[in-house]
């Protein structure tokens, strides 16, 4: 184990009543892929409670202007969610907006967290997203936690959902502080898998029916020890 160990995220806490009656909830892994976890190996797409997908690239992204935004937080963040940019070859990649209004990721800094948490809406019969809000904890203001931690979250914002057991990746869920969180070949596989008809042209199936109801989730990040 290593030294100075954090929680950044663990445990998926379920916010709608319909969740409620399964552990878990919404679509299993397997509905929501057009690859296989054999596709692109290695990955740990296994593990995960569920592997979610926006329907298009970019996403758009709308940093809320509240008493904590600043424009150095905004910038650390966007260094974190470059990494997965430059990871897949920019198949993620997201627009930044203006307004609140239609933004599918909502992002917010909050000083009274250390770490991260994200909530995500989505269709349970095949994964696709609908949106998501990211909450960036920048408490201790230490600039290469806020980096690690906004490209953690915005690995769950693009549709991870759950996390990797080798602390190696960057969707473990414990990160050491000082440390620099890295995108590993398993995270990118992982991603891959949810995007696969980007890397090898496999089509997806139809859209759900429109009186699906989307459902959503949180994937929480307890205070720091």
């Amino acid at each position: 184990m290593r030294a100075m160990r954090t929680t950044a995220c663990e445990g998926l806490v379920l916010t709608v009543a319909l969740l409620l009656a399964g552990c878990g909830g919404g679509a299993q892994v397997g509905e929501q892929r057009v690859c296989s976890a054999e596709t692109f190996k290695p990955n740990y797409v296994p593990q995960l409670e569920r592997l979610l997908y926006w329907e298009r690239f970019p996403v758009t992204v709308y940093f809320e202007r509240d008493a904590n935004y600043s424009e150095y937080y905004r910038t650390l963040a966007l260094q974190g969610f470059d990494q997965w940019v430059e990871a897949t070859g920019s198949v993620v990649r997201y627009r930044l907006v203006d307004s609140p209004d239609g933004a599918q990721i909502k992002v917010s800094f909050k000083p009274d967290m250390r770490n991260g948490l994200t909530t995500y809406t989505f269709y349970p019969s095949n994964g696709r997203m609908v949106n998501a809000k990211i909450e960036i904890g920048v408490q201790g203001n230490n600039p290469i936690d806020i980096r690690s931690i906004s490209a953690h979250e915005f690995g769950h914002a693009i549709g991870i959902g759950g996390h990797s057991t080798n602390p190696d990746d960057m969707m473990y869920p414990n990160f050491v502080s000082d440390t620099p969180l890295k995108i590993t070949q398993s995270d990118l596989n992982t991603v891959k898998t949810a995007y696969c008809n980007y890397f090898i042209g496999r089509s997806r199936v139809a859209p759900p029916p429109t009186e699906e109801t989307p459902i959503e989730m949180t994937i929480e990040c307890p205070a720091s020890p």
